[in-house]
């Protein structure tokens, strides 16, 4: 297969606040030779963006015409999605795509994140995540139009994960206290926002063609609750309370039957957490893989689990 012009002008959508949107802007700032980057943001947005990086804001009803206008003053090759969990994912994905392609943007990298969307497993329990896959389907649909796609699950982002105001992993590092999954041992994927982020900039920089419409997982290394749970320990020197063990059969039937009945977002959040840490759902992107790692072609370092923890408590326990 012949190599492509490179992706260099790219524009981004859901940058604001603190998260991977955040996160990829600024890899990609610090990389003036290699990219363009700018924002495409609504105008309600009470965000602030990273300093020297256009912003273009639009009504926040994402009308078609607004978005190609859009895309087009920012000469974009590339746009990227971070829009998130919440609301209608399928329908703002499918904004962005109809108007990248009128556009003619080359490359769109879904809102995916994660684990691998695409899993039928996951996409059986979890809305989320069927959600996210069905964005991918609607990409290889419309791949005869040119538009072409990069779906990049990165693992659970460990620094986020044990932020005190977010322990989406049951950790608490300020009570030191911790709810584990069954017996907490299920290993999954993880990596960090920066981490992350530079990951994308690294599948950007490389050959188009060689991640044209795939899926192409990142992780930086892998590690169980129990796993950081004993990271955590040895660092603080101080013991952490097990308060609960969850049953994933459990949880996910009363998620289940919630979602089915009320379509709430704290019952897809339940199922996003049982896919994550039980096992035969893809969170593990090495040992559940579906589709080849991109690590094993792409420039990228490995983490420490025990650096970032030990990061992380000193922002925070």
């Amino acid at each position: 297969m012949n190599s492509e012009a490179p992706l260099r002008n790219v524009v981004v959508f859901g940058a604001g606040g603190t998260n991977i949107g955040h996160h990829i802007v600024k890899a990609l700032a610090t990389k003036p030779e290699s990219f363009n980057v700018s924002i495409i943001a609504r105008k309600s947005t009470k965000s602030t963006f990273p300093e020297g990086v256009e912003v273009q804001y639009i009504d926040d009803a994402l009308r078609h015409d607004d978005l190609v206008s859009a895309m087009r003053r920012a000469g974009a090759d590339v746009l990227v999605s971070a829009v998130g969990s919440g609301g209608d994912i399928v329908a703002v994905e499918e904004k962005l795509i109809d108007a990248a392609i009128e556009a003619n943007i080359r490359r769109f990298l879904p809102s995916e994140y994660g684990l691998n969307n695409t899993h039928p497993a996951a996409r059986a329990l979890c809305p989320i995540f069927d959600a996210k896959g069905r964005v991918v389907e609607i990409l290889k649909e419309k791949e005869h139009t040119g538009l072409t796609w990069t779906a990049v699950p990165t693992g659970l982002w460990l620094d986020w994960t044990l932020d005190p105001n977010i322990c989406f992993a049951d950790i608490n590092i300020k009570a030191h206290t911790a709810a584990l999954w069954g017996a907490g041992e299920h290993t999954l994927s993880w990596s960090t926002l920066p981490w992350a982020a530079e990951g994308i900039a690294r599948i950007l920089l490389t050959d188009p063609s060689k991640t044209a419409n795939k899926v192409v997982p990142i992780r930086a290394f892998e590690a169980s609750q129990t796993d950081v749970l004993a990271a955590l320990e040895k660092i603080e020197g101080k013991k952490y309370e097990i308060t609960k063990h969850f049953d994933a059969g459990d949880v996910i039937g009363k998620a289940k039957a919630s979602w089915r009945e009320n379509k709430d977002t704290p019952s897809a959040l339940w199922l996003v957490k049982a896919g994550l840490f039980t096992g035969g759902y893809g969170s593990d992107l090495v040992h559940e893989a579906i589709v080849q790692v991109g690590n094993e072609y792409l420039d990228l370092t490995e983490l420490r689990m025990e650096d970032v923890v030990e990061k992380a408590v000193k922002a925070w326990a």
